[in-house]
């Protein structure tokens, strides 16, 4: 038996069985596989996801949820494995994000070098070579989505959670991440934000690089195809990056008591303004308006 490294790499899954194992393969191939621990964390899949996993890796540890753990409860229960199993460091990964050969090994080494950093790995889009994810910060009453540059180190004020190293103190000082405020969006930024807060420095690596096409959804007010009520219903849905009771929490986590009227101008007021703009406007002036932004 391989010797591993005290190192936990947790995996949120759901039903998506093959991006799934094009992960666990992308890690056999770096040879990380056998050289971390990798726990996956199956939220409830119908699709087989554990059954597969179980024949072509069964030294893979798979903890299984009741479908209501989201992103930020799987997380948190591998997390809490890990932790009590001695892990030193323990690497957040989505299952969608495909590692380049030693990117894992980069962030735990440049988490070796302090005891108070977590490190992100730069996402690249893997058809554009575009940034997808990385980080965020907080300038002039905005949150703004920045990357690292190849050979650089960004600091940050939120870390995105597509391949993160965060060491086993992190866990000591702060608990696990919030999943009942933050079910599926915005639960890594918000833990990465109130490490910071408690003196850890945020950095994503440029050299550590891995490969997750960026799938937030986002809401064009120009789209003449979907009804007003759409983008309504969008705010209570669990799943959707806008529903309310995150982004809510998360402005007041990122700018304090401030962050609360801030979220209530940018999402209530300027939804009406939306309303008005598209009741107003025709359908042949929004596409319009769209192909030109385009």
């Amino acid at each position: 038996m391989v010797n591993k490294e005290n190192v936990y790499i947790i995996i949120p899954v759901h039903n998506r069985k093959d991006i799934t194992i094009k992960c666990l393969d992308t890690l056999q191939q770096n040879g990380d596989l056998d050289k971390y621990y990798i726990v996956v964390v199956d939220d409830g899949s119908t699709d087989g996801t554990s059954e597969v996993i179980k024949s072509l890796y069964p030294d893979v540890i798979i903890l299984m949820g009741n479908g209501n753990l989201w992103w930020t409860g799987a997380i948190a229960m591998g997390m809490k494995h890990a932790y009590e199993h001695g892990a030193e460091y323990l690497i957040w990964l989505n299952d969608d994000c495909y590692p380049q050969e030693r990117t894992i090994a980069k962030l735990i080494n440049t988490c070796q070098l302090s005891k108070n950093v977590i490190v992100g790995a730069q996402s690249l889009d893997s058809d554009t070579l575009q940034p997808s994810y990385g980080g965020v910060v907080t300038k002039w009453l905005n949150i703004i989505e920045i990357s690292a540059l190849e050979g650089n180190i960004q600091e940050c004020d939120g870390l995105n959670g597509n391949l993160v190293c965060i060491p086993r103190i992190v866990i000591k000082d702060i608990g696990y991440p919030n999943f009942k405020i933050f079910p599926q969006y915005h639960g890594d930024t918000t833990y990465t934000k109130q490490a910071k807060k408690c003196g850890y420095r945020l950095l994503i690596q440029g050299d550590a690089i891995t490969f997750c096409t960026n799938d937030h959804p986002k809401i064009s007010w120009l789209n003449p195809n979907k009804p007003i009520i759409f983008y309504w219903k969008d705010y209570f849905k669990i799943g959707s990056p806008h529903y309310w009771k995150s982004e809510l929490n998360y402005y007041k986590e990122m700018f304090g008591i401030s962050g609360i009227g801030l979220y209530i101008y940018q999402k209530i007021i300027r939804f009406w303004l939306f309303v008005i703009f598209v009741t107003v406007t025709p359908v042949s002036l929004r596409q319009f308006l769209k192909r030109v932004k385009a």
